[in-house]
C-alpha cells in the first residue's frame, strides 16, 4: 500500500481485505486481469487504509480480478487533511511541485497506459488522477494512455477537464472518460462542477413536510461523513445506499477537443 513512498497493496479479491498486503520489489510488476488490465484506485479524504480498501472493492468494474490501490495517507490533523486537499486542488503542478501518489499515478501511466488499464478515482483521489493527467499535457508529453479508461466517482476535479488531457496525452485514441455524481454531493457539483448522473434521495418524514430542507440535509450528511450519502453510495454500493439512493448512473464525458476536432474546428484549441 503506498503510504507515500513504497509500493501498492494488492487484493486477493476472494477473501478481500485479510488479502490485503504491501507488494514487494519483485511484485510491483502489477497483475492484470483476464481482460488484459491493470485496476488501480486512488483514494479520497480522510480515508484510512481500510477505507479506501473497502472503497477500491466497491468501485471496482470486477472485484474477481487483480485489484490495486495507492493509498494516499490520511494526515493527522482534520486542518492539516483540509489543506492537502486544497493543495492538490488549486496548486499542485503550478505553483508546486507533485505528490508522490500523483508521480506514482503517472509511473502508472507510463507503465501500463498503453497496454490495459482502468483506473478508478472518489473524491480527492480524482485530483491525483486530474493533476497527474493536465501535469503530462503541460509539458507536453503525449503517446500514452491509448489503452486506459478512467473512471471518477464523486470527483473533486472537473472530469470535463481530465477527458481533454487524456485525449491530447492518449494523441485522440482515447476521447472520454466516465462519471458517476449525485445531484446532492457536494464535492462532485460544487468542488469539482461536474454535471449529475444520477438523483434518487430518500424522502423521510418529517423532511418530506419540507421539500427544501432535503438538499441541506443531504448535503450536510456528505460533509460530515454520514454513511450512506450522496458521496459514498457509488459503484456495487450497500443495499441501503441503493435504496436511499438508487443504482448510480455512469455517464459518458467526451472531450470538448474531441468534439471541436470532429467538427473540423480543432484549430480553436490547438492553438492555445
Amino acid at each position: 500500500m503506498v503510504n507515500n513512498p513504497p509500493s501498492f497493496p494488492l487484493f486477493g479479491m476472494a477473501g478481500l481485505f485479510p488479502h490485503a498486503h504491501y507488494l514487494t520489489d519483485e511484485e510491483k510488476h502489477l497483475h492484470a486481469g483476464s481482460d488484459g488490465n491493470r485496476r488501480m484506485f486512488y483514494n479520497g479524504i480522510f480515508n484510512t487504509p481500510d477505507d479506501a480498501a473497502g472503497y477500491a472493492v466497491q468501485l471496482a468494474d470486477n472485484e474477481h480480478e487483480p485489484l490495486y490501490f495507492t493509498y494516499f495517507p490520511k494526515a493527522e490533523d482534520k486542518l492539516v487533511e483540509l489543506g492537502v486537499a486544497f493543495y492538490q486542488d488549486f496548486l499542485e503542478g503550478n505553483f508546486w511541485g507533485l505528490s508522490n501518489s500523483t508521480k506514482k499515478f503517472q509511473d502508472f501511466m507510463y507503465r501500463y497506459g498503453n497496454t490495459g488499464a482502468i483506473v478508478d478515482a472518489h473524491s480527492r483521489g480524482s485530483l491525483t488522477v486530474g493533476n497527474g493527467m493536465r501535469d503530462f499535457a503541460k509539458h507536453g508529453i503525449h503517446g500514452i494512455g491509448y489503452k486506459t479508461d478512467i473512471y471518477f466517482f464523486g470527483p473533486a476535479d472537473n472530469a470535463v477537464s481530465v477527458a481533454n488531457a487524456i485525449y491530447f496525452v492518449s494523441d485522440g485514441k482515447k476521447d472520454h472518460i466516465y462519471l458517476q455524481n449525485h445531484l446532492l454531493d457536494p464535492v462532485g457539483m460544487r468542488i469539482g462542477h461536474n454535471l449529475p448522473t444520477f438523483y434518487k434521495v430518500p424522502l423521510e418524514f418529517p423532511y418530506v413536510l419540507f421539500p427544501p430542507e432535503i438538499p441541506m440535509r443531504e448535503v450536510g450528511g456528505a460533509l460530515l461523513g454520514y454513511d450512506p450519502s450522496p458521496h459514498n453510495c457509488y459503484g456495487d454500493a450497500s443495499y441501503e445506499c441503493k435504496h436511499d439512493y438508487g443504482t448510480p448512473h455512469t455517464a459518458t464525458i467526451t472531450s470538448i477537443y474531441a468534439i471541436l476536432d470532429n467538427l473540423g474546428l480543432g484549430y480553436l484549441w490547438r492553438t492555445k
